[in-house]
């Protein structure tokens, strides 16, 4: 496989495949927001919400999953990452931190992967330690960025919101192939 070839295989694999979660999950609390308006939730209860009491709430899963892209991302730019993941505290906030981080990570060419991938990625949860990105991407950030949108679903799907492994998965019609 060509170093190219290699860029864009992990460019997909880690930045592409967060940005299509990313829009997935927006399109996912839309369909909270509008579950909660029919059935008259506040928006702070669904937020607050969680799967058990020792777990994170709903606006801390999306904080995380907001988070984790960025963390990863800023080692691959030049670019300081924007500052989502801290302070979302309505579905409004959570959509306009989406919209940046998308944008952020859609800013990221494969080719820069390329030239960074076996720079050594600091572990957000310790970082006196780190790892190739490559290894970081598949053994922490990947899984840790799908651990917090599952919960974030499962959380939405525990209070009654009609989302589908669709809704989770995305799209998919537009690389389908016959």
């Amino acid at each position: 496989m060509t170093k190219a070839a290699q860029a864009e295989t992990f460019h997909r694999l880690t930045i592409a495949a967060m940005i299509g979660s990313l829009e997935n999950l927006d399109r996912m609390l839309v369909k909270a927001q509008s579950h909660a308006t029919k059935n008259k939730i506040e928006a702070g209860v669904l937020l607050a919400a969680r799967l058990y009491p020792d777990m994170f709430s709903l606006i801390q899963q999306l904080q995380y999953a907001l988070y984790l892209p960025m963390d990863f991302a800023r080692h691959f730019t030049d670019e300081p990452a924007p500052h989502v993941g801290y302070e979302e505290a309505t579905f409004e906030d959570v959509h306009a931190s989406l919209k940046t981080a998308i944008a952020y990570l859609k800013a990221i060419p494969a080719d820069r992967l390329s030239e960074r991938a076996q720079r050594v990625v600091p572990i957000f949860f310790d970082g006196n330690k780190g790892m190739p990105a490559t290894d970081y991407a598949a053994s922490v950030e990947m899984p840790d960025f799908y651990f917090h949108l599952s919960i974030a679903y499962a959380i939405l799907r525990h209070n009654g919101v009609p989302l589908s492994k669709g809704d989770f998965i995305g799209p998919y019609e537009s690389i389908a192939i016959e």
